[in-house]
């Protein structure tokens, strides 16, 4: 009877010494480049990220802290009406008070008119926050109202009436001294300028003006503010005791343009940034599988010595975890730094100095290299745990391969994680993953379907050898080439796509757009109007034909706004511009529904598509509006989309000329003055001195400026796209390296020549690179115009060079990669390739 000795017992390792193991190996592993793009593939992905963080935060805590500022109070009411009532119980509450007023007007000062936004404040306006003015070369701040009888003017309204301070202008029936230059009001901020220059006046003048009764059209504004002492409660309490037409604005959600703004800016700074981690996440993925095949002879022997498994998982996931922290310290370095260059490329936008950054970034960088790394990466070292003993004697025998649903999987829950935390959107986060998932599969798919097609293909001599290295592994092969057609989709989607896309953005409104708005204009001024910007070569718009009226009926039934909610409602309430439809459609308006019949004995209305969903108005819907006092009933013909952007006179609803007759009508037109034009616009107020003229200018360069510095920073924050892009290329050539090293060696014992390997080298990776350059240029173009259309709301057309480059853009990376592999290859005598 044979005798058979006890297995020997499993070496137990513990927390401590599993520690120093791990963080031993790592270090090894780091200084002979297992590691490396591991490595770099982090950083990048927590530089992108912490650098878009860095910021963001930044922006979200000096609003946060200036946001009374944009209201000048704590809380506001705007109302049609007189809030004289609310103010009163308001102080009784405890709380400090004053109103304003605010509405149009125009200014005479000797021949010259021109219409201000007049706004006139009460005693302690502004309760927070402070207004700047200036009385000669130097600007102060303060707190407190015009005098009465006094007059604070917008520098623009002083050049265009020929006033200084010291001089006096009539406002209705009262004369007012300008005593100041108004430089900045704290709720009104410099962000998007007013059509019309300000003028502010203390309220206490109103009466005497002469301009506001029960009739007006004016503003009424009560600000209030919490005094010290007082709780915040107060304030809330006041709100909830405002009617249903009332409502009470906070700071957080007032200067909805302002805020609009930054909040997509950095949505897309925050996109873009995530584009780097899902590329770099990739690289992982490639990198991970590659480490695996590294690391199954150690795994091997340290079965052998009788370590458990599970003690080899917890091995690998502890140096996962000392990696990716480690990968964290110069990625939020980096991170940290570059959120300099945003805040300057977008800071000086701010109307207050950007805080400090709070550490909470920081925790977010390291989240996101933990998530990615053990979500990309462990999968695939998982199976580690299983290598065979024997494999120390038998190089046959490996780790029993990840499942694919397992990787899968494992990454889709990474990049799900990754994006909620980015973005804190689950609509966003389910369009990303699942945008990236099906893309990533698509590629490995059509690959997979392609390399089979080529198994069939009847090569000979080099070509043979190039494809029967790729066909060997199907699937493997696909992965490498569908990480590199994310890659390549990321260089061409930035060299290429993104300079298209800021062209297209930046020429939305070209140099010589309107730039001014001509209003009142009377149908027999329309004539002379004409005559004189054809004499002074001023490039107008056209005059158009403009009828206000009120929207009463739909299908027969009477409208009411207190059925809607609100966009609709505030629509419902308010009056329309209605237009004629000219014959033939302007460039900027598009039909996308129903027929455009302007001369049609059939008349109807054509409106927008945004005012249409929102009003949830169809075509065949039959709309009333009154017009001049009389009902006008037609049904909708056509729907159409509005490039608001072209600065041209447009509007929610044309109708057919039969419906709206000239002689109710008054006219509107927009043009182009070069700057500067301040004796132009005074010769045309001189000529017709009834027009109301908006000037544009401010508000075309600030916007002009804003797609500027955003286009900017999505170009800088792409940078962080690019090196991962490289990352995953790096990743995808060296995943086959060793293979290719030891097929190749095997060629070289059975005759190959040098030359016969770098043309079968040169031949896969040309194919390699024109299958993966024209997946690309297909991705770019697919993801071009979806960021055109979805995030830019801009028209796109597709460039006929991408593909090109794309094709390009692979031969180049097979003509960089080829001479260093075969180097490689060459170099090493094939006994050793195959021992090794």
């Amino acid at each position: 009877m044979a005798i058979v000795e006890p297995p020997k017992p499993a070496t137990h390792l513990g927390l401590p010494r599993l520690i120093l193991l791990a963080w031993r190996g790592l270090w090894r592993e780091l200084r002979s480049g297992a590691l490396v793009t591991m490595f770099l593939a982090l950083v990048i992905a927590v530089s992108a990220v912490t650098a878009v963080g860095f910021f963001t935060d930044r922006v979200d805590a000096g609003m946060r802290a200036q946001a009374a500022e944009f209201l000048a109070a704590d809380g506001r009411v705007e109302s049609p009406d007189s809030l004289l009532k609310w103010q009163q119980k308001a102080s009784e509450l405890g709380l400090t008070t004053t109103q304003t007023l605010e509405f149009p007007t125009v200014i005479l000062a000797g021949e010259h008119t021109l219409l201000v936004s007049l706004k006139a404040v009460g005693a302690g306006y502004p309760l927070r926050g402070a207004l700047t003015i200036s009385t000669g070369a130097q600007q102060q701040k303060i707190q407190q109202e015009p005098r009465e009888g006094h007059a604070w003017l917008a520098p623009r309204a002083l050049a265009l009436l020929d006033l200084k301070v010291g001089d006096s202008f009539q406002i209705g029936q009262k004369k007012f001294t300008v005593s100041a230059t108004l430089q900045r009001e704290p709720d009104v901020g410099n962000f998007l300028a007013q059509a019309a220059p300000r003028a502010m006046i203390n309220l206490a003048d109103i009466p005497a003006t002469g301009l506001v009764t029960p009739a007006s059209r004016v503003t009424h504004y009560l600000l209030l503010a919490v005094p010290s002492g007082v709780s915040t409660n107060v304030l809330q309490a006041f709100g909830k005791s405002l009617p249903a037409d009332l409502s009470l604005e906070r700071p957080e959600n007032s200067q909805p343009a302002f805020k609009t703004a930054f909040d997509r800016a950095a949505r897309f700074l925050g996109l873009a940034a995530m584009v780097a981690v899902l590329l770099a996440g990739a690289a992982l993925m490639l990198a991970a599988q590659q480490y695996n095949r590294l690391q199954q002879d150690p795994a091997a022997l340290m079965r052998a010595f009788g370590v458990q498994s599970r003690h080899i998982l917890y091995l690998y996931t502890l140096r996962l975890v000392f990696l990716a922290l480690l990968a964290a310290v110069p990625g939020i370095a980096l991170g940290g730094l570059a959120q300099f260059g945003l805040s300057a490329l977008l800071g000086s936008l701010l109307d207050f100095q950007l805080p400090p950054p709070s550490w909470l970034p920081v925790g977010f960088g390291v989240s996101i290299a933990l998530v990615a790394l053990l979500g990309f990466a462990l999968p695939s070292l998982i199976r580690l745990q299983d290598t065979p003993p024997l494999r120390v004697l038998n190089r046959q025998l490996a780790a029993p391969p990840t499942a694919a649903v397992l990787l899968f999987g494992a990454g889709l829950l990474a990049i799900g994680l990754l994006v909620w935390l980015q973005a804190r959107d689950a609509w966003l986060t389910t369009y990303v993953t699942g945008g990236m998932v099906i893309s990533f599969a698509a590629f490995i798919g059509i690959v997979w379907l392609l390399l089979q097609a080529l198994r069939r293909y009847p090569a000979r001599g080099v070509a043979r050898f190039g494809l029967a290295r790729l066909a060997r592994s199907p699937w493997s092969s696909a992965m490498q080439i569908a990480a590199l057609t994310l890659g390549l989709t990321a260089l061409l989607l930035l060299g290429v796509v993104r300079g298209d896309l800021v062209s297209t953005w930046q020429n939305q409104i070209p140099n010589d757009a309107p730039n001014f708005f001509a209003i009142n204009i009377q149908p027999d001024q329309v004539p002379e109007l004409t005559r004189f910007f054809q004499t002074n070569r001023i490039d107008d718009a056209g005059l158009v034909a403009m009828h206000r009226a009120r929207w009463t009926s739909f299908n027969g039934k009477a409208v009411n706004a207190d059925q809607l909610t609100g966009q609709a409602k505030r629509l419902a309430e308010r009056e329309f511009n209605l237009s004629v439809m000219p014959e033939h459609l302007a460039a900027d308006n598009k039909i996308v529904a129903g027929s455009w019949q302007p001369d049609a004995q059939d008349a109807g209305w054509s409106v927008e598509q945004g005012i249409a969903k929102t009003l949830q108005w169809q075509l065949g819907d039959r709309l009333t509006f009154v017009v001049n006092g009389a009902p006008v009933t037609a049904a909708i013909t056509s729907i159409r989309t509005v490039d608001w952007n072209s600065m041209r006179p447009n509007f929610f609803v044309l109708g057919s000329a039969v419906l709206l007759p000239r002689q109710s009508a008054q006219f509107i037109t927009s043009f182009f003055l070069p700057s500067p034009n301040v004796e132009q616009q005074k010769a045309l107020l001189r000529a017709f001195p009834t027009l109301t003229l908006f000037d544009l200018n401010q508000i075309l360069n600030e916007v002009r400026t804003l797609i500027l510095r955003a286009s900017q920073a999505v170009q800088y924050v792409f940078l962080f796209t690019l090196l991962a892009g490289l990352v995953v290329l790096l990743s995808a050539f060296a995943a086959g390296e060793a293979e290719r090293i030891r097929e190749t060696a095997v060629l070289r014992v059975l005759g190959a020549s040098h030359r016969q390997i770098m043309n079968s080298l040169w031949f896969e990776f040309i194919l390699i690179g024109l299958l993966s350059g024209l997946l690309a240029s297909i991705a770019a173009g697919g993801l071009g115009a979806l960021l055109a259309l979805k995030l830019f709301d801009l028209p796109w057309a597709l460039d006929w060079r991408i593909p090109l480059y794309g094709l390009a853009a692979g031969v180049l990376l097979a003509a960089l990669f080829v001479p260093y592999l075969g180097r490689r290859v060459l170099a090493l005598p094939p006994a050793r390739s195959l021992r090794g």
